[in-house]
């Protein structure tokens, strides 16, 4: 049970009633160096191991893994320790600050300046040479983002974004679902509906950008169907040859708000 009265505080507290899910992944030279420079400076990690309480005198490690590996190499009884309230956040944010997590930022609403400043990150870490931060980020904020469900839409932005890079923009960058369409007009039949409302669906489907629609001209597409003999239909497949932006790939959408 966590005493409340102890958030915040500055505490020594014995080594052995401290946890770690975590391993430390730095080499053992650093970790034997670290300890020796405890142990030559008094047995006092002046960095201190930020722990939640987990029960009565128990504790675990949530930030600072480093220092609680160097504090175990050199057998120290008791280490200082700060307790953490173990809000998520809480947790995050110390992780943060001790650069054991990279913080994210949402790349559906992120400002270009933001966005500028994670692609000079990523730049300078991974020594990507070809590619220009401020270019990167003005093709991105003038895409259609918000409605991206992956990262893939980056390698089409011609930004040198490639496939082989998306596992490190994903460790920086995160994307808000995108939102539903609202619900879908009801199927008419497409002999007898008017241009009205054959135009009503062909822009429900080009302003909600499903299945590849918002590259159509609704209007001139709503034309040629109105336009178009249909008395000897006997499928809707006749659409796909109007030339009008319909291909055989979008016929199956076509089917769900057109009949015969």
């Amino acid at each position: 049970m966590n005493n409340s009265e102890n958030i915040g505080k500055l505490m020594h507290l014995e080594l052995a009633k401290i946890e770690s899910a975590e391993s430390c992944s730095e080499s053992e030279f650093i970790i034997a160096g670290a300890a020796e420079a405890i142990l030559q400076s008094g047995n006092r990690n002046w960095i201190p191991i930020i722990v939640k309480e987990t029960g009565d005198y128990q504790y675990e490690v949530v930030s600072n893994n480093f220092v609680y590996a160097v504090a175990k190499q050199a057998q120290l009884e008791r280490a200082w320790c700060i307790v953490i309230d173990p809000q998520p956040s809480n947790i995050e944010q110390a992780k943060i600050l001790t650069r054991e997590e990279i913080p994210t930022v949402n790349l559906s609403t992120a400002a270009k300046d933001t966005i500028i400043a994670v692609i000079k990150y990523l730049v300078k870490e991974h020594n990507w040479k070809n590619v220009k931060p401020v270019e990167a980020a003005n093709q991105i904020v003038e895409s259609n983002r918000e409605q991206w469900s992956d990262f893939i839409p980056l390698t089409k932005l011609k930004c040198n974004l490639t496939k082989a890079r998306l596992g490190c923009i994903a460790q920086v960058f995160t994307l808000s679902p995108p939102p539903p369409p609202p619900p879908p007009p009801e199927a008419v039949s497409v002999k007898r509906a008017s241009r009205d409302e054959i135009f009503d669906r062909l822009n429900y489907l080009s302003t909600n950008k499903i299945g590849g629609f918002e590259n159509i001209d609704a209007e001139k597409t709503a034309d040629a169907i109105f336009s178009a003999n249909k008395g000897k239909w006997k499928t809707l497949s006749p659409i796909s040859k109007l030339e009008c932006g319909i291909d055989t790939a979008k016929m199956k959408i076509i089917k769900t708000l057109f009949s015969l």
